[in-house]
């Protein structure tokens, strides 16, 4: 009985090991840098395998080096393969390798939304939507909204935004699907700074792409305690302007013109309030703030120098809040909530600076020590209301509207006796502007990979000065005679504009944007000046005589296709093409503009990127002063006028030094065509018809380097920038006899600090300094001169030429200044106060803004012309209450 068992237990042993798979047996196996076909043969041999393969099946170039002890043979083989199109199979003893069978391409879908925030229901742009892994992903649009590839099954998700706590979330897919994201505000006293801000996908951008945290713009050292988007822009490298903002900004050697600001994706003329001290974005309703500096991508177009595209808030769709704000500079009132339980959203917000009410009283007290009468005043309004509803889950529309005015004026009297005849001499100037902007915007989701946007614009801009002298003589109150001098320049523009704008991710690895616009624009500028030496009882504009009224029209019409793809896990790239045609006074006009964007990610620290745009505008802004405040004159190219052209590259890194520790270097060039500028100085009757005929056409020639080192981590946060640059013109020979000068705002050297430190939850310290050289100035020898025979008094204004000895051929003094502030919050149940207190322009530089000629009386009744330097603001102290309330 035991031996049938036995040899039962013996047959079953042996026919186990016979039926055990060789991939199952163990092996020892060494080889060093060994061709993969040798290794091979030498491990079937040494392993006494049973091995089969064709010698053409082995990649010739693969070699392997490998050292294991008493591994499966599978796992051997794994690791001997690796990296090859082969695989194996087992057939009894025998062990076959065989070219690895077509593996079903995985399917994607299409994962798409809205990002909003989670206190709000505002929908966030600009957003971050990561996926892990594979390391790549994309941007929620202007309106929140993202549209990602993914492929079928589970895949891990980063979704961040400074401001925003980061959230990650898993995501298993095998359709397409719709997926809304809230994010969680990041409260001021649990972070400062998102750590986010050194992620792959935001390095790759590069520094020509600048996304403003408006939360950390409020806490800066600003004028007044008020945050002010453009006037922290000011502090970026590449950004030139004039002393405290005045006269405007010039990006990279660009024009004043060349800049396009967008407020809802409508361009705005005049983006600045207090001649550039502030801007016309009320901080309070801004939701998203970017600017572009360098060859922007096709989507944008109508200037050549850089683009600043600005989305104001829609609305809190879930409770109602709101914030009172006001200081010594500016006061404001905001209130939003919202419509139909949730549906949609309202958004109303103004502003009144208080200028005028410290102006006045300041500069009479010191006007009056020079034993001169007059006063300067000086404010702004501004008003900005959002509505949006959402009909069903595919579409939404919207309202928004924008209105604003500034009123400044300088009024400088003086009064003499020259034995029984007082003289009286009034030097006045009165300049108005303003903006007023209606959008209506409609949202549609045609499916998960194509989002749609039709936007209705109405805007007008509106710009008056008037300057005048005025020279009266009276005898025992009888009037002998009155000599007056007036120059009154009008610009209005109006624009009505249709367009439509697609985003598409129906590919992997490509987002795909298109649209097409069109705008009609009607210019009416006009100047006049008018000399009148008779006796007149008042000035009016009726009195000037008819001037050319009729308007200038011209339709531009646009249409963009661009497409930002992944090359490879390491390159990335914007390609995109922008076409342009416009149609005024009989001329025509057509524009090719190709647009192109790299950025190659060395490794997690080290990215480089680089850029080629040709870009077209066919709006230009006549300034036809150099000294004192600007005249803004838009007109369009015409027959007779060219559009304005340029090419711009510029190449650049970025390297990540620590974490939340980088640095940015890029240099750039840019050389513009058809720039224009005015003949003469003294114009008589310039409209819409005739100022052809006082223009001259020319070029322009831009090149600089730019350092931005950041720290955006930890309790110390800013940054510090500095520019080299350089910038010319160059016109026919009427202009400066035809050689180059430097142009109005360029600053050689420029350095800008920016610090945030925060003690404790409470408190934080805010500091900024600025430092920029001297701005190039025409300074006139002769303006006007006041006819006074020896020991009588004046009795007449004679206007004369300007001599001018060269164009921009003097040099301001430098600019500088440093700013400190402390923030102090009080947290509440009911809301957040914050209480902000410091000093702007602490050591009381007097920095100039301009260079003018006035006359004035001396003790032996004589009129003396003096030079006179123009200075804005000195020491002012900042005192800031604001309450948020929900």
């Amino acid at each position: 009985m035991k031996k049938p068992w036995l040899s039962l237990i013996v047959f079953l042993l042996y026919a186990s090991l016979k039926a055990q798979s060789p991939l199952d047996f163990k092996a020892s196996f060494h080889a060093d840098n060994l061709p993969l076909k040798d290794a091979l043969f030498l491990f079937a041999q040494q392993s006494n395998l049973n091995l089969t393969f064709s010698s053409g099946l082995i990649p010739p170039g693969k070699r392997i080096t490998i050292h294991v002890k008493q591994k499966q043979v599978r796992k051997i083989l794994d690791q001997m393969l690796s990296g090859t199109d082969v695989s194996y199979t087992a057939t009894g003893t025998q062990i076959v390798l065989l070219a690895q069978p077509l593996r079903p391409e995985a399917r994607h879908f299409t994962l798409s939304g809205f990002i909003s925030d989670g206190e709000t229901g505002e929908k966030v742009a600009g957003a971050l939507v990561y996926k892990i892994v594979e390391q790549a992903g994309t941007y929620t649009n202007e309106f929140g909204y993202y549209s990602l590839d993914l492929a079928e099954g589970q895949t891990r998700l980063l979704v961040s935004y400074l401001g925003y706590a980061p959230d990650t979330l898993t995501v298993i897919i095998d359709n397409d699907e719709v997926q809304n994201i809230e994010l969680s505000p990041a409260f001021l006293e649990e972070v400062l700074v998102n750590a986010v801000a050194d992620s792959i996908l935001l390095e790759s951008r590069g520094p020509d792409i600048i996304h403003l945290n408006m939360e950390q713009i409020g806490k800066l050292a600003s004028l007044g305690g008020e945050a002010d988007v453009l006037r922290t822009a000011y502090s970026l490298p590449g950004i030139q302007t004039g002393a405290d903002g005045f006269g405007g900004v010039a990006v990279r050697g660009g024009n004043v013109d060349q800049n396009l600001f967008l407020l809802d994706g409508v361009p705005i003329y005049n983006a600045a309030h207090g001649v550039g001290v502030f801007s016309i974005f009320n901080s309070s309703a801004i939701r998203s703030a970017k600017f572009l500096k360098g060859s922007f991508p096709a989507q944008y177009g109508g200037r050549i120098s850089s683009v600043w595209d600005i989305q104001t808030k829609e609305g809190n769709s879930k409770h109602l809040e709101g914030e009172v704000d006001i200081g010594l500079s500016s006061g404001k009132l905001t209130l939003e909530g919202p419509i139909a339980k949730g549906r949609g959203a309202f958004f109303v917000s103004g502003r009144r600076a208080f200028f005028d009410f410290f102006s006045v009283p300041i500069t009479t007290r010191l006007r009056n020590k020079d034993g001169v009468d007059g006063y300067i005043s000086y404010f702004f309004n501004d008003l900005n209301f959002k509505s949006n509803y959402l009909l069903n889950a595919k579409n939404r529309i919207y309202f928004s509207y924008y209105q604003g005015l500034d009123d400044f004026k300088d009024v400088y009297e003086q009064t003499r006796l020259f034995q029984d005849t007082a003289v009286f001499l009034k030097d006045n100037e009165v300049v108005n502007w303003g903006n007023r902007v209606t959008v209506l915007r409609w949202n549609h989701t045609y499916n998960a990979k194509v989002f749609g946007n039709i936007t209705l614009t109405y805007n007008k801009y509106l710009y008056e000065s008037k300057d005048l002298v005025d020279l009266k003589s009276v005898r025992s109150k009888e009037q002998l005679s009155r000599n007056v001098l007036l120059l009154k320049y009008n610009s209005g523009v109006e624009d009505l504009a249709l367009k439509t704008d697609f985003d598409v991710s129906a590919i992997a690895q490509h987002r795909m944007r298109f649209g097409a616009s069109v705008i009609k624009h009607q210019f009416q500028p006009g100047i006049i000046s008018f000399d009148q030496a008779t006796f007149i009882d008042s000035i009016s504009v009726d009195t000037l005589g008819e001037w050319n009224k009729v308007p200038l029209e011209s339709y531009e019409f646009d249409a963009y296709v661009q497409d930002e793809l992944r090359l490879t896990s390491y390159l990335d790239a914007n390609i995109g093409f922008r076409a342009s045609a416009l149609f005024a006074g009989g001329a025509i006009y057509f524009s090719p503009q190709p647009r192109l964007v790299l950025n190659f990610l060395a490794n997690r620290k080290l990215s480089f990127h680089a850029s080629a745009a040709r870009m077209t505008q066919f709006l230009h802004l006549l300034s036809p002063t150099s000294i004192g405040l600007p005249k803004d004159l838009w007109v369009s190219a015409t027959r007779k006028i060219p559009p304005q052209q340029s090419w711009q590259f510029s190449t650049g890194l970025t390297r990540h030094l620590v974490p939340g520790v980088e640095i940015d270097l890029e240099g750039y060039y840019k050389s513009m065509k058809n720039l224009l500028i005015f003949k003469g100085s003294v114009l008589d009757e310039v409209n819409s018809m005739n100022w052809q005929d006082v223009v001259s056409t020319g070029e322009g020639e831009a090149y600089g380097v730019e350092l931005l080192f950041k720290r955006q981590t930890g309790k110390l946060l800013g940054w510090l920038g500095y520019t080299l640059a350089n910038t010319e013109r160059q016109f026919d020979k009427e202009i400066n006899n035809g050689e180059a000068f430097p142009f109005r705002l360029d600053h050689r050297h420029s350095v800008d600090l920016q610090l945030l430190y925060k003690l404790n939850k409470n408190w934080e310290f805010a500091l900024g300094f600025k430092y920029a050289s001297g701005s190039a100035f025409t300074f006139p020898s002769q303006e006007y001169e006041l006819v006074q025979p020896p020991g009588s008094s004046p009795t007449d204004i004679l206007p004369l030429p300007r001599v001018i000895d060269q164009l921009n051929g003097e040099r301001l003094p430098a600019y500088h200044k440093l700013d400190f502030s402390f923030n102090r919050y009080f947290f509440r149940k009911n809301g957040v106060h914050t209480l902000v207190f410091g000093f702007y322009n602490v050591y009381n530089r007097k920095n100039p803004l301009y260079i003018t000629l006035r006359d004035k009386f001396q003790r032996n009744g004589e009129i003396m012309r003096e030079v006179i330097q123009v200075s804005l603001l000195p020491i002012f102290p900042t005192l800031r209450y604001k309450f948020e309330f929900r």
